[in-house]
């Protein structure tokens, strides 16, 4: 009968103890773009922009490196800091944090600096500053 009873005890301990454990994990400390920056051009040149305005290409960053978690992963812009808050919308992010803009976007020229959401079922982590565009 003591063993029933101490085997309930550590049945009861163990059942109250693991109901609140959160699934998966998501690693950002190792989290950058490589470069960390990128150029864009406010006017494309009819001549040496050619095969970008034909085909219609957009101007995207790189893929965030060393992000690890458990699938899916989702990215998002959470905010951009620049002088023209309105131009912002016009950035998108792609698969895999990529960053996004039109080829025949109307963005002004500045600097436009990201803070980038990183998500997954239970976690989520921002990285704030970690990438700029400058549109010239």
């Amino acid at each position: 009968m003591k063993k029933y009873i101490i085997f309930l005890g550590v049945m009861v301990l163990i059942f109250t103890n693991c109901q609140d454990i959160t699934v998966g994990y998501l690693e950002t400390r190792d989290a950058v773009y490589a470069p960390d920056s990128m150029v864009v051009k406010s006017v494309l040149d009819p001549v040496e922009d050619e095969l970008q305005i034909k085909f219609k290409i957009p101007w995207q960053s790189t893929s965030i490196e060393g992000v690890l978690g458990t699938a899916p992963v989702k990215y998002s812009i959470k905010s951009v800091d620049s002088e023209y808050p309105d131009a912002a919308s016009q950035f998108t992010m792609q698969g895999a944090g990529i960053i996004e803009l039109q080829h025949d976007h109307t963005v002004p020229p500045g600097r436009y600096v990201f803070s980038v959401l990183i998500e997954n079922e239970g976690y989520s982590v921002v990285l704030d500053s970690i990438y700029t565009v400058i549109v010239e």
